[in-house]
């Protein structure tokens, strides 16, 4: 995964945030008797098994990967891989649950920069296009086969998704003349939510932050009117301008 620093030395395990951008190839324990803590070694165990299902699940999908698809990825042994986890579905779980923490840190951070609610609305769904964009591997996996799993699934669906949709509820509070309706949060993150998993779906998970006027236009709109979305709309169009002139000077830079 990209997010990663890769010069972590094999003694400095990482911390629930690392695990989210683990790259199995960049950091793995050295052979024979190392002398390292017995629980340094149980983290990179833990650490390399989330990593490898997360690759795995994204390539073959979460029914067509087996444990075995993940141990061999990882590197690790069937009965290390069960000191970790009850089975697939609680290691996909676990992966998925770091991806969502590193994800609400992320949005959580963006959001609580100073400005108007509806600035940190639009930063906050900013920060989000860019963190799915930014590995289409984890994307798929949080977006798509998080929905295979089973019925767990769904309880877990709505959790993460209140997660998120409590920062709109913040502008009941902090506007006034917002609709009485009491899933006008859930109707408004619902929508994001549809525009994102099609583009997922589509394989264009590099293009979200390209969706970001048009997103924050309509989450703005029913609770802020017209003027002040188009208005954020139009902010949102700078940036996603400046950003893709910074990403063309840069693939123009002579390596």
């Amino acid at each position: 995964m990209s997010r990663a620093s890769p010069d972590r030395r094999p003694d400095r395990p990482a911390t629930d945030g690392d695990l989210v951008a683990l790259d199995l190839r960049l950091w793995k324990l050295p052979r024979g008797r190392h002398g390292l803590p017995r629980e340094v070694v149980a983290r990179s165990q833990r650490e390399r098994l989330i990593a490898a299902v997360v690759r795995v699940t994204a390539a073959k999908g979460y029914q067509a990967t087996s444990v075995a698809d993940v141990l061999k990825a990882a590197g690790v042994g069937r009965e290390s891989f069960y000191k970790h986890f009850e089975g697939k579905e609680d290691c996909f779980l676990a992966a998925n649950d770091v991806l969502i923490d590193d994800l609400e840190a992320t949005v959580t951070d963006a959001y609580a920069q100073p400005g108007s609610w509806s600035e940190r609305i639009r930063r906050g769904l900013a920060a989000t296009l860019e963190w799915l964009a930014a590995d289409a591997d984890v994307a798929r996996v949080m977006m798509l086969e998080m929905g295979t799993v089973g019925p767990i699934a769904t309880t877990r669906f709505r959790q993460t998704f209140h997660r998120f949709t409590v920062l709109l509820d913040d502008g009941r509070e902090a506007i006034d003349g917002v609709p009485d309706l009491p899933n006008l949060s859930s109707i408004a993150g619902g929508a994001v939510f549809a525009r994102v998993y099609e583009q997922v779906a589509l394989g264009e998970t590099e293009s979200l932050p390209q969706l970001l006027p048009q997103l924050t236009f309509e989450l703005l709109l029913p609770y802020v009117g017209e003027a002040v979305a188009a208005a954020e709309r139009t902010a949102a169009e700078e940036e996603v301008a400046k950003q893709n002139a910074n990403s063309e000077r840069g693939a123009g830079t002579p390596r």
